[in-house]
């Protein structure tokens, strides 16, 4: 019976052991490889998605370019949207631009009227953006003079109306004829407001009444009025009651 060698029946393990190791580590290779090739892979596919979506936002027109900078011109919705957020909140005391124009007419109802009560009155609280002042000839000379004032002056005109009492009784009571009772001219005051032109209808000559007349209110003749919009080509040259009145 030959003689038993530790050594032979180490040499078998020995050898299947490093056969076990060289294939684990063969494995272990390989499963290295593999995760290395699939973090590389999720890596260009995230790097696609990201261009992509550059590409998509600068098809679209929207304030970035493909290299990410600013785009110099905005999308339509976007200046849809800032438009929107610039626009002023409207209030309920907001003055709105007048669309008629204050302009004096060449013709005004003033000049046929048999009642001396503007239809389309001045209410006094009423906030007003400007003034033309219109002087008409009541005889048939049409527009004789026209000036301008901006929304400051406008309302110290109507500050300065609506504190008078309804006659001053400072004027004298004429008895005329009928033929010399009628003004030969007289003021159209035109305020811009929210809601339109708004008038204040001046009478200073004639000899039945003077004052401000709004349509449905009268305030008596007082020179301190006067003297804000009587300037330049709206300045009279004579009226009765301007007579009476003195300091005008």
């Amino acid at each position: 019976m030959p003689e038993h060698d530790p050594e032979q029946e180490l040499g078998p393990k020995i050898s299947s052991a490093l056969q076990d190791h060289a294939g684990h580590t063969g494995l272990q290779k390989s499963g290295l490889a593999r995760e290395a090739r699939r973090r590389v892979h999720r890596r260009r596919q995230a790097w696609s998605a990201a261009a992509g979506a550059v590409l998509v936002v600068a098809a679209v027109g929207g304030v970035w370019g493909v290299v990410g900078g600013e785009s110099p011109v905005a999308s339509q919705g976007d200046s849809a949207s800032s438009e929107g957020a610039a626009a002023p909140r409207k209030t309920p005391d907001a003055v709105a631009p007048n669309a008629e124009g204050v302009e004096c007419p060449p013709a005004h109802p003033i000049q046929q009227a048999t009642s001396l009560q503007p239809t389309v009155g001045l209410d006094l609280s009423t906030p007003v953006t400007e003034l033309r002042a219109c002087r008409y000839s009541l005889t048939g000379a049409g527009l004789l003079g026209q000036q301008s004032f901006n929304a400051a002056d406008a309302q110290q005109v109507v500050d300065a109306i609506k504190v008078l009492p309804e006659r001053n009784p400072d004027l004298p009571v004429f008895k005329c004829a009928p033929q010399t009772a009628k003004p030969s001219e007289a003021i159209v005051l035109r305020f811009g407001t929210a809601t339109g032109v708004r008038e204040i209808w001046v009478v200073y000559d004639g000899c039945t009444d003077a004052g401000f007349f709004t349509g449905t209110h009268t305030y008596g003749l007082y020179s301190a009025p006067l003297k804000l919009f009587m300037k330049g080509e709206v300045r009279p040259t004579n009226g009765t009651y301007l007579r009476a009145l003195g300091d005008w």
